[in-house]
């Protein structure tokens, strides 16, 4: 038996430059992982089967569910290797912003590989990340930050590409986030529908964990005000994060409708938290 977390994925900053022939649109992003989050177990079996359970497990569909298909795609890679069951506790929202579902599958992945012990070099981490994509365009970064132990990604494309790039492998400073959702589940496909297709220039990627304030104070996540315009409830999450003492930046991740606040002091998050969760009870809220 094996037990990975599958940490929240938070877009840091979103930025969209423009939408490739495809019809994926070329995002610039800035990703980083929270601690907390779902958790994978996973234990040989003599079939890939899925049980789900948590605060949001009830809510999730066992067919088709993406943790079912990344298992059957790893087991299609290495045939020899045993089947597996996975549990998968959800205490993500879902539909929120978060990469759930991406993170679930790639903890499972990485899941298998410990529980098969099957020892990837680095080239071979990579060329897996990349492959990957086939399963989603999150599941690559989601799945690095897995493999290259490393918290802080950039990317510069659809996500298909499968290069997210890592950052920052010298000493980083420690944020804290403070993840809040009204309780409302937000539709991607809905959200870049709505979005007005004001493309923002290219940038460059922070060169420096010093920089990382001061660049995200310079950017923004661009879908936000499309998925305000849909769920205005997203709008009061924001509000309330930047009335909190201490908060450096507001933002919402992904699509939506999760948001963040970020700190530099632990207790100053924390009592953040417990603010916002006693002025709005039925808010999913996360330290």
């Amino acid at each position: 038996m094996t037990i990975h977390n599958a940490p929240a994925k938070i877009n840091l900053m979103l930025q969209i430059t423009h939408k490739e022939e495809s019809g994926f649109h070329y995002l610039q992003s800035l990703i980083t992982f929270y601690g907390k989050g779902d958790q994978v177990e996973v234990a040989a079996n003599n079939a890939f089967s899925l049980t789900v359970k948590g605060e949001f497990g009830k809510d999730l569909p066992i067919e088709g569910n993406l943790v079912l298909k990344a298992a059957e795609w790893l087991g299609g890679l290495y045939p020899d290797q045993s089947k597996a069951s996975v549990i998968l506790s959800k205490n993500l929202p879902l539909s929120s912003g978060i990469g759930g579902g991406s993170s679930d599958a790639a903890a499972t992945i990485a899941a298998l590989l410990d529980l098969w012990g099957i020892d990837l070099n680095y080239s071979e981490k990579i060329n897996l990340i990349k492959a990957s994509a086939i399963l989603g365009a999150d599941i690559p970064v989601c799945l690095a930050y897995h493999l290259l132990g490393q918290n802080f990604f950039w990317i510069d494309g659809t996500g298909k590409e499968g290069k997210p790039e890592a950052l920052w492998e010298e000493d980083f400073k420690e944020i804290y986030l403070l993840l809040v959702n009204p309780g409302i589940a937000v539709s991607t496909p809905s959200i870049f529908k709505a979005y007005d297709k004001i493309y923002d220039k290219p940038i460059m990627s922070p060169t420096s964990s010093d920089q990382l304030l001061s660049f995200l104070k310079r950017t923004k996540n661009s879908l936000t005000s499309a998925a305000r315009e849909l769920v205005p409830e997203i709008s009061e999450v924001l509000r309330a994060l930047n009335q909190t003492p201490s908060c450096l930046l507001a933002r919402m991740s992904g699509s939506g409708a999760t948001c963040f606040g970020l700190y530099d002091n632990p207790d100053n998050c924390m009592a953040a938290g417990k603010a916002i969760k006693e002025s709005h009870p039925k808010w999913w809220v996360m330290t």
